[in-house]
């Protein structure tokens, strides 16, 4: 996992909100002139107080908060500390000029923080290990692929296979050795199973009904996707897993080994060079068959995902 480049900036603007929580505290014991005897007013800016001690505090205890509720807490903090301020200070008088305060307040720390977020949010999403493949989501979140098996072998190649065979499931073992890849319909659709192995015939990442895991660097040298879409680079910097769910079909490039070194590749390659590309498969029967007869899969994605996450390669 690469190092987050923003954590100093992080690290020093939670000393920014420490010390904005301080003079918050400060601000609570009345100053000389004021009168002492304000126990409603005295007891929203401890509520307040209160508040913007809970958000910063839970932003910072291990284990700590995924990157968007931690910068959620931020804003709250620099919004409730304008409010004790404006309170303590008891101007602006009117509540309307009190909202514009700390509307202006949410403002800034939008236009001032939002470059820095999203890249936090980026770096930690990049790193995920874990997530589901679907074509689309409902307003609820549930999960839909398409509910007819239709594969395009190769990726965006235009070779199409439909099965309309037994209902469920359908094992591409059966005729694609050493793939280990599994299709099955379930009630959302389309599920895919599929583990990838690495040269070495170490498991690096495995797709199970449409939950994909992948294990961490140096493992393999990077990954990138989307809610519908996967691409897996081994320690080498090549494609070995790219999946991709389209509202009709799924799109896919693999490579496949056993642990004798036996696979097989699903690819676009040509004929001819002057031919155009198709879909393909390409067995191989051990590692030397497999260097003469690979083809390199084309990424799909841009890398690395820290920078780019989600971002396709434009054509």
């Amino acid at each position: 996992m690469r190092d987050d480049p923003l954590q100093p900036i992080t690290v020093i603007f939670s000393a920014i909100l420490v010390l904005e929580a301080a003079l918050s505290l400060w601000l609570l014991a009345p100053s000389e002139g004021q009168q002492a005897s304000k126990p409603i007013r005295q007891k929203e800016k401890g509520i307040l107080l209160l508040l913007d001690l809970v958000f910063f505090i839970a932003s910072l205890v291990p284990p700590q908060m995924p990157v968007m509720w931690k910068w959620l807490s931020w804003f709250l903090c620099a919004v409730i500390t304008v409010l004790l301020v404006e309170i303590h200070l008891e101007r602006p008088k009117s509540a309307e000029r009190k909202i514009w305060g700390a509307t202006v307040t949410a403002c800034i720390f939008v236009i001032g923080f939002y470059s820095l977020a999203y890249g936090q949010w980026r770096v930690e999403k990049s790193a995920a290990l874990e997530g589901q493949l679907c074509s689309f989501r409902s307003f609820w979140g549930e999960c839909y692929t398409p509910f007819i098996p239709i594969i395009e072998i190769g990726g965006d190649s235009g070779s199409k296979m439909i099965y309309v065979g037994q209902e469920n499931p359908v094992n591409f073992g059966v005729f694609a050795r050493n793939a280990g890849l599994r299709i099955e319909r379930g009630k959302n659709g389309m599920e895919i199973s599929t583990p990838v192995l690495d040269r070495s015939g170490k498991k690096i990442a495995s797709i199970e009904k449409n939950r994909w895991t992948v294990a961490a660097q140096p493992e393999i040298w990077d990954k990138n996707y989307t809610d519908s879409a996967l691409e897996i680079k081994d320690s080498r910097g090549e494609v070995v897993l790219q999946l991709r769910f389209l509202p009709d079909r799924l799109q896919i490039a693999a490579e496949w080994r056993d642990q004798f070194g036996r696979g097989q590749e699903w690819a676009k390659c040509a004929a001819a060079p002057d031919k155009p590309k198709t879909g393909c498969i390409i067995p191989w029967g051990d590692a030397r068959n497999e260097l003469q007869n690979e083809v390199a899969i084309e990424p799909i994605f841009q890398y690395p995902s820290s920078e780019h996450l989600g971002e396709f390669v434009k054509k």
